[in-house]
């Protein structure tokens, strides 16, 4: 499970914060503000992405009016070898 606090600007293609898989860049979960700067708690289960590299990608690419995202506390388990 990665989880991730999240606000800002509702605008899932142009402001996100998103789990990656880094051997074919598909995006497996992704989650955007609610027109909202209160924070909520973001859970991904990527159960079924266990043993895969991901990255965590924040993309702000909107301007005006909440054209923003705030992401804050991002938890990513990592297995050490």
């Amino acid at each position: 499970m990665v989880d991730l606090l999240v606000s800002g600007g509702n605008d899932p293609d142009r402001l996100y914060a998103a789990v990656i898989r880094a051997g074919d860049g598909k995006v497996p979960a992704k989650a955007t503000g609610r027109g909202n700067e209160q924070y909520r708690r973001v859970v991904f289960d990527l159960s079924a992405h266990i043993g895969e590299r991901i990255y965590v990608e924040v993309v702000d690419r909107a301007t005006g009016g909440w054209g923003h995202i705030n992401v804050d506390d991002v938890n990513v388990p990592v297995c050490r070898e």
